[in-house]
């Protein structure tokens, strides 16, 4: 590949950082894959060893790729426990990152309604499958998660294979269908639980749980799944870090 040229004022470090963002995307690293080395980046991108390190070290910052001593930088997984610990923000009454597991309640196919196919970009009545996902702290029922799938990025979705996954549902995206989610938005408030979420969390009718709304994306900025999780907070409490830590 022939030097690179910056554009505006574009740092160089950001176009190549574009450049290894293009190859995950179209799958030309997979999860698991050692990417060049550092020289061999240099010579493919045309540019120097500090533009290939301050590209690559902002996405293992951002936690798409991984340095392993005597391995390399490899693309991250979502089965990895850091990538599964990224986007799971709980903790116990020790301030303990909270051990789950799942158990799914339901599983089902429908037309997307109109709020909901305007924040995953999906054509109006577009198929989506639903699913209804129980989070549980030895056996302590702490979180539900209700999910919605567009069925042309999942195609094929099914209960018994969405069941059987291993590890996280981030993991089974990257695993099964080659989708990496790279960011989520949440958005946080105080709800009451309604029957159906009552009796899935064991709480009363009516009690005040944490509703999280979070809309999970690939590359491109591509929405892949929309999710409302009900909370009891008496279980456990949402941690957010920001900033650097060393």
């Amino acid at each position: 590949m022939p030097g690179l040229r910056i554009q505006g004022e574009q740092p160089l470090y950001e176009i190549v950082r574009a450049g290894i963002l293009e190859r995950l995307r179209t799958g030309h690293w997979s999860a698991g894959d050692k990417i060049p080395t550092e020289p061999q980046l240099a010579q493919e991108f045309g540019v120097g060893i500090g533009t290939i390190r301050r590209a690559v070290e902002e996405l293992v910052a951002e936690r798409l790729l991984i340095r392993r001593a005597g391995r390399g930088t490899i693309v991250a997984k979502f089965a990895d426990e850091h990538a599964f610990d990224h986007y799971f923000s709980f903790v116990d009454s020790n301030g303990e990152l909270l051990k789950v597991t799942a158990r799914l309640l339901k599983f089902g196919k429908e037309r997307a309604s109109p709020e909901l196919a305007s924040t995953l970009r999906l054509a109006r009545g577009a198929r989506v499958a639903t699913a209804d996902n129980l989070r549980l702290s030895g056996d302590v029922p702490v979180m539900l998660d209700r999910l919605w799938f567009p069925l042309d990025v999942f195609p094929d979705l099914d209960a018994d294979t969405f069941k059987a996954r291993r590890g996280s549902i981030y993991g089974f995206y990257q695993e099964h269908f080659g989708i990496s989610v790279v960011r989520v938005v949440e958005d946080l408030g105080g709800a009451v639980a309604d029957e159906e979420v009552a009796a899935a969390l064991n709480i009363e009718t009516g009690a005040p749980v944490l509703r999280i709304e979070r809309t999970a994306y690939t590359f491109k900025d591509q929405p892949v799944e929309f999710r409302v999780r009900f909370v009891d907070t008496s279980r456990c409490s949402y941690r957010n870090v920001l900033g650097l830590q060393d």
